[in-house]
């Protein structure tokens, strides 16, 4: 009997919180067969670059870049206190220059690099859970082309995830390092998600990414194709239940502070299927 209260407590969980899936910390881990996933359209623009010698919120007026991406985040339960995590992406990048009132324009297209990645549960309560999982970064994307469409490196990414619960909201935090298997570059990451339900149709959530890179050896050699990515980006995330199982959203974000790299904004539409 105390089976089956736990049981339908760990379910109680999975249906108040609504299924994070991986775009976001997720330490609720799913039971076998159960899972969700996002399918998501996202536009990136930036006209502007954060200084290169220091982290900050100055910026200077740059390149031009613009993506347009698709993307499928999901995750999917294993059983056993596991679960399956992934991150597909293709993208059309495209960077412009103008120089001398001489406008350049290079483009690519093609998949991104993916991730993929095992997660499992530590403690999995109604008000809390926490998890450890390690994922694998494969750099499938082209770095040939400019602009190009990956690092050129994969990549090891241990996390820990830890999230507290009520009866209207969800907060959670997901950190942990990225370790690139050849080269001198490691980044510390961190994300914190919180979500709460206005309406019984209505979520309104916030999320706050944080990431800088570690040099490992100095200098940093010039085939070390891992881009230093120092970068803090808070957003904004609207979603509406049509069902149970379905949910539109739209996501605002904006780069906020960083270093060396374009400063710009994203806004997100897809739509969370949970099954």
């Amino acid at each position: 009997m105390s089976g089956a209260l736990r049981g339908l407590r760990r379910l109680g969980v999975l249906m108040l919180c609504g299924p994070m899936v991986a775009a976001h910390a997720d330490p609720w881990v799913p039971t076998a067969g159960n899972g969700a996933f996002d399918f998501a359209l996202r536009q990136y623009e930036a006209t502007r670059v954060f200084l290169p010698g220091q982290y900050g919120t100055a910026t200077l007026p740059g390149s031009e870049l613009r993506y347009t991406m698709v993307r499928i985040t999901g995750v999917q339960g294993l059983g056993g206190r596991l679960s399956l995590e992934y991150d597909l992406r293709a993208a059309r990048v495209q960077k412009i220059r103008v120089h001398h009132h001489l406008r350049t324009v290079a483009s690519a297209t093609g998949v991104e690099d993916q991730e993929i990645g095992l997660n499992l549960a530590l403690v999995q309560r109604a008000h809390f859970a926490d998890s450890i999982a390690l994922n694998v970064v494969a750099a499938s994307g082209s770095t040939r082309s400019n602009p190009a469409l990956g690092v050129g490196q994969s990549a090891l990414e241990p996390d820990f995830q830890i999230g507290m619960a009520g009866r209207r909201w969800r907060v959670a935090l997901k950190s942990g390092p990225r370790i690139f298997l050849d080269g001198g570059v490691a980044q510390l990451r961190a994300e914190l998600d919180a979500e709460t339900r206005v309406t019984d149709r209505i979520e309104l959530g916030v999320e706050l990414f944080y990431v800088r890179t570690v040099k490992l050896r100095s200098p940093l050699p010039v085939q070390d194709r891992s881009e230093p990515y120092d970068l803090l980006r808070p957003g904004v995330r609207l979603k509406y239940r049509v069902t149970a199982h379905l949910k539109p959203f739209i996501e605002y974000e904006q780069d906020v502070a960083g270093q060396g790299i374009h400063a710009g904004r994203r806004i997100t539409l897809g739509v969370t299927y949970a099954y």
